[in-house]
């Protein structure tokens, strides 16, 4: 079913500095806005429209139910000025964007910070660095935990164990359209690469930051995407080895899967399905402190 047309927010394009730098962004501001605001962080090599407008029709939803939100281009990005940076090393970029988020939105209380991918990993590497008590919540779609030895192992426990059980790939297999000595080669080579022990800094960091977060947490997984997937072997590997308790215990942290989700929400459905989740998390999370 698809939403109705949104009634567009008032929405103030803003122009700040970050070390040196010009970077520019979108304030979307309801008519009576709550005390909670969304930042969102884009991810990859997008700018502060995202694909398929994806930022820019999450921040007219959320502004539609009284959410102040701000998007913006990191530096080197969009229309911002620089180098582009590592999404480990924007930690200035989104301290300079809350600021000037507070600017133009004096009311705000607490801003809950949502990242796609590689941004979601560096919402949570902002807060385990600054500990920024202004950060109140985290809401992470698809978050990136990469490294060449996580990729193969969710290639190895997910893709392939997909293929076996897929029809089109044995009809494929059986008519010679696929080289069964080359496949048998890949999957090996996979299983090695994945029996490494993995050792980044940034996903170290990211578990640290996950543990400790003390405000609402929601995770937003697509089902159709190998990050997602990547992401939840690391964290219940991780969770195996120190016997800790599950991430998704504590008071409001949350775990969604959209089963037919591609990595950026591409179908008009699956975007509907993930902006509707995060929207009544925050209702549960924030909506007893809203302040009219």
């Amino acid at each position: 079913m698809t939403m109705p047309d949104l009634p567009e927010p008032n929405e103030l394009p803003v122009v700040f500095e970050c070390a040196g730098e010009r970077l520019i962004g979108v304030v979307s501001m309801p008519n009576q806005p709550t005390d909670t605001g969304v930042l969102i962080l884009v991810g990859g090599r997008q700018y502060r429209a995202g694909s398929h407008r994806q930022f820019v029709l999450l921040s007219r939803r959320l502004a539609s139910a009284d959410f102040c939100c701000m998007r913006f281009d990191f530096r080197g990005m969009g229309d911002s000025t620089g180098e582009s940076q590592s999404f480990e090393a924007v930690d200035a970029d989104i301290a300079a964007a809350l600021a000037v988020f507070k600017t133009h939105c004096p009311h705000l209380k607490r801003v809950v910070l949502w990242g796609l991918c590689d941004a979601a990993t560096a919402a949570v590497l902002y807060w385990q660095r600054t500990q920024d008590p202004f950060v109140a919540g985290l809401c992470l779609v698809n978050p990136w935990l990469r490294t060449e030895t996580s990729l193969a192992r969710a290639r190895v426990r997910h893709y392939y164990v997909d293929r076996f059980f897929d029809s089109a790939f044995w009809r494929k297999l059986l008519s010679g359209g696929v080289g069964l000595g080359a496949s048998i080669r890949e999957y090996f080579s996979q299983w090695r690469v994945a029996r490494r022990i993995a050792r980044a800094d940034f996903i170290t960091q990211t578990l640290d930051g996950l543990r400790r977060f003390p405000g609402a947490l929601l995770v937003v997984l697509s089902g159709r995407d190998l990050v997602a997937r990547e992401f939840m072997d690391t964290i219940t590997a991780a969770e195996a080895r120190t016997e800790s308790q599950t991430l998704f215990a504590m008071p409001y942290h949350r775990h969604m899967d959209i089963p037919d989700a591609d990595h950026t929400f591409s179908k008009s459905a699956s975007r509907e399905a993930m902006e509707t989740a995060v929207l009544e998390w925050l209702e549960q999370a924030f909506g007893c402190l809203h302040m009219r």
